[in-house]
């Protein structure tokens, strides 16, 4: 591991050996499986993941070994039996990549600790002061309410155009047009609360009306990579960079943290974040978007058709907002065109179609 101090989870990650990166990456999974909504942060040096404002859960990588902090030694406590073999200590529970904690434990463990801070949250919830306006509604009630509603508004021949037609492929879905989705977020407004408890219920059209009510500026790092991981279609994907991810403060960052990604939908935000950069900053210098070319070369050696429209999609963009950016964006889709690696030469050539059809704005 390096010694320099990690600001995020991707950075402690990729500080550690390859073969605790990946037993690591697995067990990041689980735990976000384990308990939706958490939230992830660097704490103590490790990675840390947060429920209900409070610690949960946290992983490290040592030289020989890897370690899960449970954050409770009662709760720990609780797995006596299924840790025989695991050296143990208050708090702290080790393994290796040769012998790593089952998943099904982790989960076990995660789950029990939410339920601890689940309680200890309720046990420090107060009554409302005299004259103190209640908050925006945010219970589990409001995000049924509102899955109710896009229920009745669910079409069983939309459903079937959506993997057929548009190549929108997801396990929960009533089959809604998008216009329908949008009137309906415009009338619910922006409610952040809301917005979570939606894109927990894992519901495709329940996320897209999430995107849309969400606060902008209540959207952080932790929040943006949660979200990101759950993608599993290009369209909730572009739609959350378009609308949401682009107007967070935090975006340009995202743009090359997730170029690293390997899943298909990860790595497409990062170029369709890119992209909705391109085309709704007006006030960036081009500069902003010179640095990101070659990012945009290497991600071209990716032959996954998601990854690759949306790669073309940010080249072609970037190359829109001025002459300088469209004489650079014009050659390296010329350089991209003629090279012998299939994907690449994809791009480039649907690329230049586009960039030689129009003046830059």
């Amino acid at each position: 591991m390096s010694t320099a101090k990690p600001t995020t989870i991707d950075e402690y990650l990729a500080r550690a050996t390859p073969k605790h990166r990946a037993l690591l990456e697995k067990l990041r999974r689980a735990i976000h499986a384990a308990a939706p909504g958490a939230e992830e942060y660097i704490g103590y040096g490790l990675t840390g993941f947060k429920l209900h404002g409070r610690p949960l859960v946290y992983l490290g990588a040592w030289e020989k070994h890897c370690a899960l902090y449970a954050a409770s030694p009662a709760t720990q406590a609780q797995f006596h039996d299924e840790l025989k073999g695991f050296t143990v200590s208050k708090g702290t529970i080790q393994f290796t990549t040769e012998k790593p904690l089952p998943l099904a434990l982790v989960k076990k463990i995660v789950r029990a600790r939410a339920a601890e801070n689940a309680a200890k949250v309720g046990l420090r919830k107060t009554s409302p002061k005299r004259n103190e306006k209640p908050s925006a509604p945010t219970s589990t009630a409001d995000a049924a309410s509102v899955l109710a509603t896009l229920k009745k508004l669910s079409d069983p021949r939309i459903l079937k155009e959506m993997s057929t037609r548009y190549g929108i492929v997801t396990r929960d879905a009533f089959g809604i047009r998008m216009n329908e989705m949008q009137t309906l977020a415009k009338q619910i407004g922006r409610n952040h609360p809301l917005a979570l408890a939606l894109w927990k219920t894992g519901n495709y059209e329940a996320r897209m009306v999430a995107i849309y009510v969400a606060e902008p500026e209540k959207v952080t790092p932790a929040l943006l990579d949660a979200w990101c991981r759950d993608f599993d279609n290009w369209a909730t994907c572009d739609t959350a960079c378009f609308k949401l991810f682009d107007r967070t403060p935090h975006a340009y960052r995202k743009v090359a943290e997730w170029a690293k990604r390997e899943n298909e939908f990860e790595k497409r935000a990062a170029f369709a974040l890119l992209a909705s950069l391109a085309l709704h900053d007006k006030a960036a210098k081009d500069d902003t978007f010179v640095q990101f070319l070659p990012l945009i070369e290497m991600a071209t050696r990716d032959e996954r058709n998601f990854v690759k429209k949306s790669v073309s999609w940010a080249l072609r963009a970037v190359g829109g907002r001025s002459s300088v950016l469209r004489s650079k964006a014009v050659a390296l889709a010329r350089t991209l065109a003629s090279s012998t690696a299939a994907p690449a030469r994809w791009v480039g050539k649907d690329a230049l179609k586009a960039l030689a059809r129009k003046e830059p704005a």
